[in-house]
């Protein structure tokens, strides 16, 4: 796989400082499927290189997680997050006698240039956002692993399939793979790894569980119903036990069809149903590569990130065990995009917000009623409590980014001037406030998407 000079040289430095280290390897990243990815790829090609090392998945990490890391290591390394913390990280390391890598691609705080060794610090920090590089549409935080892995030892191009697992994802696969995951895509495809075939994400054992279980299209009458669904399939002279990979192009293309038609006829924007028609990944050991993505992110939600990496290191029971979970998710999901549906969401001038009690599936719940149940034109904050604290999700479209809308920024403004904090990516970000800022929270999230969008027509 061939890389831009810089990167390339970005990369061979992490692999050097890698391989220089003869003592202990500490990983720390984030806790959802890309994290999860990230750290499983990278365990396994310090696996291989014999390196030793030991990984933990977290949701957030604030300053006193960084001073009280636990263990004796000589090299740490920050997947999936750390920019926005890399100066922490550095005196934390100084102090230790030890060194980092930040592997990251969310925003580094307005700095213009990465850490680096030959500063006189303590970190090698690689975020595409600092070469040039749509950090939220163009690379993961698993493509990075991927890429250190692959500088390590060429032998690790087959963890190109997991890169691709934790992009999917982080939803980087909308409206299509660019940049540095795309590069992954073609080496992927090339190889043989995976295959590809364009058309709606739909998952599942089956057409009728494919239908049944589908949260994203969420097909109002269609999903949760599987009366419906069997008709519906029955109609279109399809058998619903029949598998989706048995399907033939002109078959797929009348099922597709109708869902198009239908979602339209429902009021779904255009270009949200547009980016439906994308292309899927397939590989012979995993299927569709969405069931692969979505089940390793499941174990993050369940809080089982073991099992997540277990799943990226091969282990077959584990994936069966991840995928079951990940249809008993998709399961609630509904429940909860059918309860939200029947209640409605609160709506002010340019935001609509709602309570979401599972905590661990508000930002799924967030970007779905934003897609495909209420108004499109405004973002959708969902909100949930946690321990004393509210945590917050954020999601939009990429139309709506598009005209100025940056929902990283709003989180992190509005998150710290409520005694809080919050980032992400302007389509997709999150957030901690005191349980007792939430009114003013709202307030500044309002005004601040209402002089985002200031101007355009569709601002709402």
């Amino acid at each position: 796989m061939k890389l831009p000079a810089s990167i390339s040289e970005r990369f061979g430095e992490a692999a050097a400082l890698v391989e220089s280290t003869a003592g202990a390897i500490r990983i720390i990243s984030h806790y959802d499927g890309d994290g999860i990815s990230s750290a499983g790829i990278l365990t396994r090609a310090l696996y291989r290189s014999g390196k030793k090392f030991k990984a933990t998945m977290v949701s957030v990490l604030e300053d006193e997680d960084i001073e009280n890391i636990d263990g004796d290591f000589e090299l740490l390394i920050v997947s999936d997050m750390g920019s926005s913390q890399a100066d922490r990280f550095s005196r934390m390391l100084i102090e230790r006698g030890a060194r980092g890598i930040i592997l990251d691609h969310h925003l580094a705080d307005g700095r213009d240039r990465p850490f680096s060794l030959h500063d006189g610090g303590a970190i090698h920090e690689i975020n595409p956002r600092f070469l040039g590089i749509n950090g939220t549409t163009g690379c993961s935080g698993s493509t990075l692993a991927f890429l250190l892995a692959l500088s390590m030892d060429p032998v690790n191009e087959d963890l190109c399939i997991f890169s691709l697992a934790g992009s999917l994802a982080d939803r980087q696969h909308v409206p299509m793979f660019s940049e540095l995951n795309l590069g992954v895509r073609e080496l992927a495809v090339a190889r043989g790894y995976l295959t590809s075939r364009r058309g709606m994400p739909f998952s599942g054992r089956n057409l009728l569980e494919a239908l049944v279980t589908s949260n994203d299209p969420f097909i109002k009458g269609l999903s949760g119903n599987e009366k419906e669904s069997r008709e519906l399939l029955e109609l279109l002279g399809m058998e619903p036990e029949r598998t989706l990979d048995s399907l033939k192009d002109d078959e797929l293309k009348v099922l597709h069809s109708y869902v198009y038609i239908r979602l339209l006829r429902e009021g779904i924007s255009p270009y949200i149903v547009h980016e439906l028609f994308r292309e899927n990944l397939f590989s012979e050991r995993y299927g569709n590569l969405l069931d692969l993505a979505y089940s390793i992110d499941t174990c993050g939600r369940n809080g089982e990130m073991g099992k997540g990496v277990r799943v990226v290191w091969g282990d077959p029971e584990a994936y069966k065990e991840a995928l079951n979970d990940r249809y008993e998710k998709k399961k609630i999901i509904q429940e909860l995009l059918q309860r939200t549906l029947k209640e409605g969401a609160n709506e002010m001038d340019h935001i609509l917000w709602l309570r979401v009690e599972e905590k661990n599936l508000a930002g799924t719940i967030a970007g779905l009623a934003h897609n495909y149940l209420f108004d499109h034109e405004k973002p959708v904050i969902a909100i949930s409590r946690d321990d004393g604290k509210i945590n917050i999700s954020g999601r939009a479209d990429r139309e709506l980014c598009g005209r100025g809308l940056n929902l990283a920024v709003i989180m992190k403004e509005a998150g710290s001037a409520c005694g809080g904090g919050g980032g992400g990516h302007d389509v997709a970000a999150g957030g901690h406030i005191r349980e007792d800022q939430l009114e003013k929270f709202l307030e500044i999230c309002n005004k601040m998407v209402g002089e985002q969008l200031e101007g355009d027509s569709g601002g709402g």
